[in-house]
């Protein structure tokens, strides 16, 4: 197996009351930097920068992930669950270390994200796995597996506005995984 992801050393210190700590989307959004120049040249926090007290929302967190493997973030609220999914999906950077992502990344930071509810199940498939960057063949190829894995074949054409929330959020799960 293939290595698809790879964390290494990451920390992320947020400082309280600070404003101006604009994301990625924020800044190509402004254009006040482009996307790429963003990416070649990050801009790294230092603590000497700051007067106001911050904390770590993440301390040294290293992992590998191999292809074909799914990874559950699980914790308390506070964390830092949401923040490593930010680093992963580039939505914003580490303080320190880096991440390496080897091929497509689908993170569940909005469960559901894109779901239309009066679209059954089968059409929401198809929907949210193209906004997650697959093609009609690729969610076709692995339809039955996401229809399976989700636990919702007796519903899968029924609005998804009639699901509860656990069969709601067990088929964005699986779309996503």
């Amino acid at each position: 197996m293939s290595l698809a992801i790879q964390a290494h050393h990451i920390s992320k210190q947020f400082f309280l009351g600070e404003r101006n700590q604009r994301t990625f989307f924020e800044d190509v959004w402004s254009g006040t930097v482009t996307g790429v120049q963003r990416l070649l040249q990050p801009q790294r926090l230092s603590l000497g920068e700051h007067s106001r007290p911050g904390f770590w929302a993440l301390r040294d967190v290293s992992f590998q992930l191999h292809e074909g493997q799914t990874l559950a973030i699980i914790g308390e609220n506070g964390a830092g669950k949401s923040t490593l999914l930010k680093i992963l999906s580039r939505i914003t950077q580490p303080t320190k270390g880096k991440a390496k992502i080897f091929g497509r990344l689908a993170s569940l930071l909005e469960v559901g994200a894109g779901f239309h509810p009066e679209f059954s199940g089968r059409d929401n498939i198809y929907l949210n796995g193209t906004m997650l960057g697959f093609s009609k063949k690729e969610i076709r190829q692995k339809f039955d597996e996401i229809v399976d894995f989700s636990g919702l074949e007796q519903f899968i054409d029924v609005p998804v506005k009639h699901y509860s929330s656990g069969m709601y959020i067990r088929l964005a799960f699986s779309v996503a995984a």
